[in-house]
């Protein structure tokens, strides 16, 4: 990680902080020129590379939970462009972390420790996120203070863009996806699912995965995103070392749908390879959640090649309780129904789903302020038919089975 004093964007500038903090959206003046300004977040202020450039030191209002700057931004005026207003830019909290207010009150002791960095989740998910984010050291007004730290994204991947339904993903986008491989006839790769990357040594998939008739996963494929080429840059096979299956799955239920599986040696980091941070809350305010992998792009045909990226939809279970009833009636492998260690995910219009070969692979969401933060919220389970209207497909939840992961683990 980088660090400078301070460099942002192109031109060293000084932050400096007002006598008081102050809220986004509220006025403030800029201290170099004296011009009237209003308090935004630093990704959403468009002028402030140009007010970097120009020499004009850049004023910060405060500090958005804590870790977000607020800068004062010029009015749109001075710099003749269209910038909307707070209001309208939607800012709440940052969308890739649910606040303990956010949600009903749940007995759930994990909660407590999420938020105090306790959870060795959370301190993982800090460390692998440092190659993603920029420190920015600024030094406030107020004297005998000590420079201010600030995390800035440096990011290539602005958003994820809209594995039925999906379309192709760009090197390095995804660097936390891996595939799993059997065995064929010839002793050669079979790659039949997915996962996710959450450590040095561990890809976090389905237990359903880790079953064959024959024999268990033997590779991870690591950095890869076009499976018909011999060979790519960043790509790294590893060894299978260990696989550990959740103790509460019994082969063929869809309860507890979830294992862990170990490389056989230390995972080299790269651009191309970074683990994904696990979402340790058991509610979340958003409303869609993206999912990648080689699966077939439509029912009965062959898997992608290409590495898929899709939108969904998050649905309350009861959803998917509604669209499985039959089969919650007539097969036990989920004559539980749909509990709350599942996540409901979709398009009810259909078109947009995983499908087989998708296995085992995340299903995740980003941070508002940080689109290079990935928080692994699903592994994928099971499904009907691909892409199909009113059948969303079914995830395992993995903010309930934190501790589980992170006494395997860590």
């Amino acid at each position: 990680m980088s660090r400078f004093f301070i460099n942002i964007w192109v031109v060293s500038s000084i932050l400096m902080l007002n006598g008081y903090c102050q809220e986004v959206g509220e006025p403030c003046n800029i201290k170099d020129t004296g011009e009237r300004g209003q308090c935004k977040v630093h990704s959403d202020c468009s002028g402030i590379e140009e007010q970097a450039r120009r020499g004009i030191s850049i004023t910060l209002c405060g500090f958005y939970q804590l870790t977000i700057p607020i800068v004062c931004c010029r009015n749109e005026r001075t710099f003749a462009i269209n910038v909307p207003a707070p209001n309208d830019l939607g800012i709440d909290r940052p969308s890739g972390i649910v606040f303990p207010d956010q949600v009903p009150s749940i007995d759930n002791s994990q909660d407590s420790l999420i938020f105090s960095g306790v959870r060795k989740s959370e301190q993982k998910c800090s460390e692998y996120s440092k190659d993603v984010t920029d420190e920015v050291h600024a030094i406030p007004l107020v004297t005998d203070v000590q420079p201010i730290r600030i995390n800035v994204t440096k990011c290539e991947y602005n958003s994820v863009a809209l594995i039925v339904g999906g379309t192709p993903a760009a090197a390095g986008e995804f660097p936390f996806m891996a595939s799993i491989g059997f065995p064929d006839s010839d002793n050669q790769p079979d790659w039949r699912c997915g996962g996710t990357l959450i450590s040095e040594r561990w890809v976090l998939t389905a237990a359903h995965c880790t079953f064959s008739r024959d024999e268990g996963p033997n590779w991870i494929r690591l950095g890869a995103l076009d499976m018909s080429k011999r060979q790519e840059q960043g790509r790294i096979d590893y060894l299978v070392d260990k696989i550990i299956v959740h103790p509460g799955y019994r082969y063929p239920l869809k309860y507890n749908d979830i294992a862990l599986i170990s490389t056989h040696r230390i995972v080299k980091f790269s651009n191309f390879i970074k683990p994904a941070c696990l979402f340790t809350k058991s509610s979340m305010r958003q409303k869609n959640a993206f999912a990648i992998g080689w699966g077939q792009r439509e029912y009965a045909s062959p898997n992608s090649e290409k590495l898929l990226k899709v939108q969904l939809n998050l649905y309350d279970n009861r959803i998917c309780a509604n669209a499985y009833q039959q089969e919650i009636k007539a097969n036990e492998q989920i004559s539980k129904g749909i509990t709350k260690n599942m996540l409901c995910a979709g398009e009810l219009k259909g078109g947009k789903d995983t499908c087989l070969g998708d296995s085992g692979g995340p299903l995740f969401i980003t941070e508002k302020y940080n689109k290079c933060k990935f928080y692994v919220i699903g592994v994928t389970s099971f499904g009907k038919l691909c892409g199909q209207e009113n059948v969303p497909a079914v995830y395992t939840r993995v903010s309930e089975f934190i501790d589980w992961i992170e006494n395997t683990i860590w």
